[in-house]
């Protein structure tokens, strides 16, 4: 991570750098050319009447004219044999021609100005003319530090949230999946720290719900895969016609176990593998809840389940998927209920509930919230014939959640149990 740091530095660096020289060069160059243009013109006059007072005079009178008027201008002029003169061949034919010649002496701060005198083989100089110079190499170190400093102060916080990441990175694929990136809201690369948690989060998720998973099938399927050795035993060494139907009937209800079983396995399995899209139109909430009810056969006299409903009230829902819900939660209410099942809708203006009451032992406060978890099941003085391996409330509050509600867990009148679930009325 230090090489990558050190990498995008320099990068950055030199790019900025060179950015940074060619404008200056090419600024320079484009103000020098107006520079010189703008000095030509302004010499171009002295020149011309400079020119045209010497012409007047006597050559030996010429040297101290020039030297008579320099103190007036500021600067030396004189007169100088052409061929003294460090030219190059283009300045020299420039001349010839009646041109101005600057001449810049950058480091020594100073220029001079050339033009031929006309009818001779002398030029009129005008300098050295001094000047300050437009920068420094101080300014210029001073600037570039500048820019080196601001460049660190943009790329450091970027390489420090990428070493948190990697340090992230690296321990989950260590395999610590609790591991998350613990970047503040203010840093550059947050928006990423976030997904990365969020991936973190779900793989968590999924190895865990793996692990339950292959703990709850490996334990509550043993059961009925042992009552259906047996049974098969015992039908091989039984000679009675009606001891071999009892075991014969026997089979046929551990597989019918073993079938919901599976069932409730694949559904939870599908929602921690993707995310399950609800089938919305619309019904009558009462009439479906009606209908689902009338499918129970509880196959227990003293059990009765109460439903009274008039009202009629068209919401929109996933049917299966509240019938799967309402079938969980009675089932869960007759496993328990001693006498009396109650089932009561309520309708408001913005949400749908379902209440399923039994006159049940209850369940004690401090295991409710567990009790949705998957695999997590009573303790056996209220499981006393429950079977299931625990993962029809976790099915429950999944649904529920998917139709952006609620179930909670309470306490009715009677000290039985309450499962409450809403969803709003308009999804």
């Amino acid at each position: 991570m230090k090489s990558l740091f050190l990498r995008l530095y320099l990068l950055l660096i030199v790019a900025f750098l060179g950015i940074g020289w060619g404008l200056d060069q090419f600024l320079d160059g484009y103000l020098a050319d107006e520079q010189v243009t703008s000095d030509i013109d302004l010499h171009r006059g002295s020149f011309f009447l400079l020119n045209k007072e010497l012409m007047r005079l006597a050559p030996e009178q010429q040297a101290r004219y020039l030297k008579s008027i320099s103190s007036s201008f500021g600067f030396n002029i004189e007169l100088t044999p052409l061929d003294t003169l460090a030219l190059q061949p283009g300045q020299v034919q420039h001349i010839n021609n009646g041109g101005i010649v600057p001449d810049f002496f950058d480091e020594q701060g100073y220029s001079q100005f050339y033009q031929k005198l006309s009818g001779t083989n002398s030029v009129i100089v005008l300098g050295p003319i001094y000047y300050e110079a437009n920068s420094s190499p101080l300014l210029s170190l001073i600037f570039f530090i500048c820019i080196a400093l601001v460049v660190f102060i943009w790329v450091w916080p970027i390489a420090k949230g990428l070493r948190e990441l990697t340090r992230a990175a690296t321990a989950f694929g260590e395999g610590d999946f609790s591991v998350r990136s613990t970047l503040p809201a203010s840093a550059g690369l947050v928006v990423l720290a976030q997904r990365f948690n969020a991936m973190a989060e779900r793989i968590q998720r999924l190895v865990e719900s793996h692990k339950e998973l292959s703990h709850g099938v490996s334990h509550e399927l043993r059961t009925p895969i042992a009552r259906l050795r047996f049974a098969m035993e015992m039908v091989r060494e039984v000679d009675a016609v009606d001891a071999r139907n009892n075991y014969l009937d026997t089979m046929d209800s551990n597989i019918e176990e073993l079938d919901g079983l599976v069932d409730e396995l694949l559904v939870y399995a599908r929602f921690d593998r993707e995310e399950p899209k609800l089938d919305l139109s619309e019904h009558d909430i009462g009439e479906v809840v009606a209908q689902q009810l009338a499918r129970f056969d509880l196959g227990d006299s003293h059990l009765a389940i109460h439903f009274d409903n008039e009202q009629r009230q068209i919401c929109r829902f996933d049917r299966a998927a509240i019938c799967r819900i309402l079938d969980n939660l009675v089932r869960n209410a007759v496993r328990y209920a001693n006498k009396d099942i109650a089932v009561t809708l309520l309708l408001s203006a913005e949400q749908v509930c379902l209440q399923v009451d039994d006159d049940g032992p209850g369940v004690p406060e401090q295991s409710r919230a567990s009790l949705f978890k998957p695999f997590v099941r009573l303790d056996q003085s209220r499981d006393r014939n429950s079977g299931g391996i625990g993962l029809g409330l976790a099915i429950v509050k999944r649904l529920v959640e998917l139709h952006q509600g609620n179930v909670r867990l309470t306490a009715n009148d009677q000290g039985g149990a309450r499962f409450t679930l809403c969803w709003p009325l308009k999804l």
